[in-house]
């Protein structure tokens, strides 16, 4: 992968970024922080899941006037390495199709199986890249289109409350799309638990180049 991202920005023309390395905290907490979410839904079922701090970050964008901060919550998350993409992709794909929707909650197991053989290693996480989904094509879309940079705001919880923020550039992926694919995957395994908002399609995706990273974690100060 190229260590540099060319973009085109509105106010500065075009600007070429150095990629930013996620830190090795974060992508052990985003691994810890899920496998503790699986083992909470293999214990209890998949309605315990209340909330996922650990995919869903607040995200920044700007827009033009008085107030030019838009804040949004996100489920953004990792990605495979380029070269564990399809693999995990296929893996995933394969294992929905395997399961009935009148058996969905039955196969609660066999999901988290197949998820977990990902999300256990953060050594199969790329660290330069985050992506999600887009739903509803509101003010967050419209300002990404215009102006593709964006901060993202992780905050965790007790006892240590892992927070960063990372700055990046936004970058959109279409269906057919190696990465748009991966994302719908590992989507479509969890889409109908309690935790997720039941959605019917995602007309696109976006890819979060990290080009800066800010640890934000609380500490005591002496």
């Amino acid at each position: 992968m190229d260590n540099t991202i060319e973009v085109t920005l509105p106010r500065h023309g075009r600007v070429t970024l150095t990629r930013a390395r996620l830190p090795g905290t974060f992508l052990i907490w985003q691994s810890k922080a899920r496998i503790g979410m699986f083992e909470m839904m293999e214990d209890y079922g998949g309605e315990s899941v209340r909330m996922a701090p650990v995919h869903l970050p607040v995200l920044a964008s700007l827009d033009e006037g008085v107030f030019p901060v838009n804040l949004t919550t996100r489920g953004i998350g990792v990605l495979p390495k380029e070269e564990y993409l399809t693999e995990f992709t296929e893996k995933f794909q394969n294992a929905k199709v395997l399961v009935d929707r009148s058996e969905y909650g039955k196969s609660l197991t066999e999901r988290v199986s197949h998820a977990r053989e990902f999300y256990k290693n953060p050594d199969l996480f790329n660290p330069y890249i985050l992506g999600g989904l887009e739903i509803f094509e509101g003010q967050t879309s419209k300002n990404l289109t215009k102006n593709p940079i964006a901060s993202l705001l992780y905050t965790g919880e007790a006892p240590k409350f892992p927070s960063y923020q990372l700055n990046g550039i936004i970058e959109f992926v279409k269906p057919k799309h190696p990465s748009y694919e991966f994302l719908l995957a590992a989507r479509e395994l969890f889409a109908f638990d309690h935790f997720h908002v039941t959605q019917h399609s995602y007309p696109y995706g976006y890819l979060f180049h990290v080009t800066e990273v800010k640890d934000k974690t609380p500490f005591t100060r002496k």
